[in-house]
């Protein structure tokens, strides 16, 4: 028997491969963490946590997940990429996806030269696009749903939010990062 020859699978299949298999991974994780709150009553997230701003909201991405905060820089447009992706750059020597979290939960604004972009590796490069970093904040705790009888949060229903923590300076949205990616398969 003759041993058949492997096809190569191409990259950008394999990316969108990848990314499908990270969100189902998150989203079982995500589950998982209710399950654990309504068990438990409070379950503290293990490791640190860095909290960014955008849009006038606050919430919390995994520090682990995060490659280096920089300066914003000159960005290369993307023709027909989402308005929420505001182009990309050169990181390190690989390409990196420009979000701007702001837009994504539909806030319109312009960046300013004191914005920031938040590195993170998300099954690719990509970069949150925010107004500050504020700080970090370890083992903060999960918490189950929105709090009664406050406004919704802005992060909200638009698939970026994995969870609602309670932190020292109050409540903070938790950032699923692979839905950032949302959108952007094609770039």
């Amino acid at each position: 028997m003759a041993d058949t020859p492997r096809v190569p699978v191409p990259p950008q299949v394999r990316r969108v491969s990848v990314q499908q298999r990270l969100s189902a991974l998150e989203a079982e994780q995500n589950q998982l963490r209710q399950e654990l709150v309504s068990l438990q009553g409070e379950v503290r997230l293990p490791g640190l946590y860095l909290t960014v701003e955008a849009g006038n909201t606050t919430a919390l991405v995994p520090a682990k997940q995060v490659q280096e905060v920089v300066r914003l820089v000159a960005l290369e447009p993307l023709p027909g990429a989402p308005v929420h992706v505001s182009g990309s750059f050169v990181y390190r020597g690989s390409p990196a996806v420009v979000v701007d979290v702001a837009r994504l939960m539909g806030v319109k604004r312009t960046p300013d030269l004191d914005s920031l972009l938040v590195v993170v590796d998300a099954g690719r490069m990509v970069a949150l696009l925010v107004d500050r970093v504020k700080d970090l904040v370890e083992t903060p705790v999960l918490v189950d749903g929105t709090p009664g009888g406050e406004e919704k949060l802005p992060w909200d229903g638009t698939g970026l939010m994995a969870g609602l923590c309670r932190t020292p300076e109050g409540l903070r949205p938790l950032l699923r990062t692979s839905a950032l990616l949302n959108g952007t398969e094609g770039l």
